[in-house]
């Protein structure tokens, strides 16, 4: 029988592509470790792999690629010259040109690339002559983007995917089971209809008893079957994790950054759809993190760093999630850039955005249009912000969280589902109406009484972990009244903004197969899709992002906003106390009145913040960590900027002795925190500041 390179063609694109990410990953390897020989060795098994393989089937431009970058890395194995960021980029584009022929592989006119620039160059480069990449632009079909758009080939032609037999296997046996079980339906049926028929009670009995077992493993069997099926069409994260290493390693070297890569294989499959979605959220989050994050090699030395930055990408599996982590080591967020610019885009909202806390600032740089650098690069995002992780995370219903610290880098822990065929939430009842909470953006289910509920300037509050959380009624959106007495809330976070939605009742837990909205549907953007429950009702899945922003809007106007636009300055008052919960309740009650307001937990931390930036009042605690009252107040007393600066005590109780101290060491007020009343402590610091 004649040879057919059809027979094999397929096979042959998907191992030569693998070969060629083991390549770039061995270059980026070699680059951290120059003196490993073995690096070296597999490297060049892998492009005589390929070469041999290309040879047979019938590809000389494939061959004469790999073999020429073969030759360039032979000289680094024989020590004639050392790998350089030239040959690192050659690499990468001798690679990136062989892919280009593969989408012609099936094809028999396949010699649609000219490779003969590509063979001058590598030519050159064996022979330890100079070149550049550069000299590469001009031939046809691989010419270099240059714009900062991350390709995605890589993903957009997967028509096909690699299933192992075993597989198959264990999908057949299912429907092996399945078919089984229907004849045994079948036959108890007809059992059935035959006692009936002959009018023998003997053993009816027993039938349902029978028939409900059957029917729960038939239940089971069939959402097996429905899993093993929704896995095939899976594919591997490692797709855009081998890209993402290659593309990371040019963009490092535009901007003159030494950084270290640390993003190791991962055996984890995402839905094609999520992963899509995924590769283009790391790609702006890394972007971001080599040209916003890392600083410069001579600013990172006089920091005390390393030279070399670092940028690590981690995933690990949370039930039916994948939380990705990007984080780097460089300068942290910088939210004093971030709020100087929100103010200039913002100018209306100035006070308020004055106010805000570092938590809230984040959610300026997933603004549309927000950057913070003067003349936007290419590089990360083109002047766009991080709009599109927002917009691309909320395609894929996944969530994201920051942690950054000044000079000690900045994370980014993305949440996203393994697939958005199936959903996992909770069945909740709100007015006449059954609904689906996706879990994924579920941090905490409580239940509260009306003495829980807490009321300040029209916003009702619920402390949960020492924190106040705003808590919204699903039934103000949807219709109906929800209970007076015991109330379930169900605390949802996004964009670490966390609320409380109230609903009547909670079902039960689910994991169920998403379909998604009909045609007359698909405007209404507080639904992302239906769901049947276990009677075959439509349910319709809420959009949690969607319905918080519902939620936070239904006030009619923000005081806090108003006030703020219309008083003519501003003071600011600095409270200091070791809980949380009084700091925010003070906190909001001051800025409901259009103050802007910073918060300590100790003395020490409110000396730093004195220092940083001028106070108008301030309202402390008698017991904290480290530095309590007293000791503060003595040391405000001795700073000449604050010598004569109103300060209020709050206390836990009241003490005679205690206050008469605190009145000599010079503090103006005294409250009891029993006594503690919104007017008058507003009234008190009125009238110091004279108002």
């Amino acid at each position: 029988m004649p040879f057919s390179k059809n027979d094999f063609i397929e096979d042959f694109i998907d191992e030569t592509r693998e070969h060629l990410d083991a390549v770039n990953n061995g270059v980026i390897d070699l680059k951290k470790n120059p003196e490993s020989r073995e690096t070296l060795s597999e490297l060049l098994r892998e492009l005589h792999t390929i070469k041999g393989t290309a040879r047979m089937m019938g590809f000389p431009s494939i061959e004469q690629l790999s073999h020429g970058l073969e030759d360039v890395l032979k000289g680094l194995h024989d020590e004639k010259y050392e790998l350089s960021d030239s040959i690192m980029q050659l690499t990468f584009s001798t690679t990136d040109c062989i892919r280009k022929v593969l989408k012609n592989a099936s094809d028999e006119s396949n010699e649609k690339i000219d490779v003969t620039r590509f063979r001058t160059v590598l030519k050159k480069a064996a022979s330890g002559i100079f070149f550049s990449t550069e000299e590469l632009n001009a031939t046809d079909g691989t010419d270099d983007k240059g714009n900062g758009e991350f390709d995605e080939d890589s993903l957009e032609n997967i028509s096909s995917v690699r299933i192992d037999i075993s597989k198959i296997n264990d999908i057949i046996r299912s429907f092996d089971n399945l078919i089984i079980r229907q004849f045994r339906f079948k036959h108890q049926l007809e059992e059935f209809e035959a006692r009936l028929t002959s009018r023998e009670g003997h053993g009816l009995r027993e039938l349902p008893k029978q028939l409900k077992e059957d029917m729960l493993q038939t239940e089971t069997a069939i959402f097996d079957t429905q899993h093993q099926l929704l896995n095939l069409r899976m594919l591997p994260l490692n797709i855009i994790l081998t890209k993402l290493k290659r593309e990371l390693e040019t963009d490092a070297e535009k901007l003159s950054k030494e950084i270290d890569f640390n993003i190791p294989d991962t055996d984890f499959v995402l839905d094609k759809t999520v992963l899509e979605n995924v590769q283009v959220i790391l790609m702006h989050l890394v972007r971001n993190c080599i040209d916003h994050g890392i600083e410069s090699p001579e600013e990172r030395l006089e920091k005390g760093k390393s030279e070399k930055g670092l940028v690590s990408v981690s995933a690990r599996e949370i039930a039916n999630s994948i939380a990705i982590t990007v984080s780097d080591d460089g300068r942290g967020i910088q939210f004093d850039r971030i709020r100087e610019k929100a103010v200039q885009i913002h100018q209306k909202d100035k006070d308020s955005i004055n106010a805000m806390s570092e938590k809230e600032l984040e959610q300026f740089i997933f603004e549309a249009g927000f950057t913070t650098v003067d003349s936007p690069t290419e590089l990360s995002g083109r002047g766009m912000g991080l709009d599109i992780v927002r917009t691309s995370l909320e395609k894929i219903k996944g969530r994201i969280k920051i942690t950054t610290g000044k000079d000690s880098g900045t994370s980014f822990e993305l949440t996203v589902p393994l697939s958005l065929a199936t959903q996992q939430g909770l069945f909740v009842h709100s007015g006449n109406m059954k609904l689906m909470v996706p879990s994924h953006y579920i941090v905490e289910i409580m239940n509260a009484e009306q003495k829980d509920f807490t009321m300040l300037q029209n916003q009702t509050y619920v402390s949960l972990h020492n924190q106040l959380i705003p808590v919204y009624s699903l039934s103000s959106l949807i219709g109906g009244e929800h209970r007076k007495d015991i109330t379930p809330i169900i605390v949802v976070d996004y964009l670490d903004m966390q609320l409380g939605i109230m609903v009547d009742s909670i079902e039960q837990y689910e994991n169920v197969v998403v379909n998604p909205l009909p045609p007359v549907l698909k405007k209404m953007e507080a639904i992302q899709g239906v769901v049947y429950d276990e009677n075959y009702s439509i349910i319709p899945i809420l959009n949690t992002p969607d319905i918080m922003r519902r939620l936070k809007g239904q006030i009619a106007y923000d005081i806090k906003k108003y006030k703020s636009r219309n008083r003519k300055k501003v003071h600011k008052i600095l409270v200091v106390d070791d809980s949380m919960t009084t700091r925010q309740i003070v906190q909001m009650i001051f800025e409901a009145d259009g103050y802007s307001v910073e918060s300590a937990s100790d003395g020490i931390e409110a000396l730093d913040k004195m220092r940083k930036g001028h106070i108008d009042a301030i309202i402390t605690d008698i017991k904290m960590p480290r530095m309590d009252g007293l000791d503060f107040l003595s040391n405000i007393r001795r700073m000449d900027e604050y010598a004569d600066i109103p300060v209020i005590i709050i206390s836990g109780v009241y003490d005679e002795k205690a206050r008469d101290k605190f009145i000599e060491a010079g503090a103006q007020g005294f409250i009891v925190k029993s006594e503690f009343q919104r007017g008058n402590l507003l009234e008190l610091v009125k009238e110091f500041l004279g108002e």
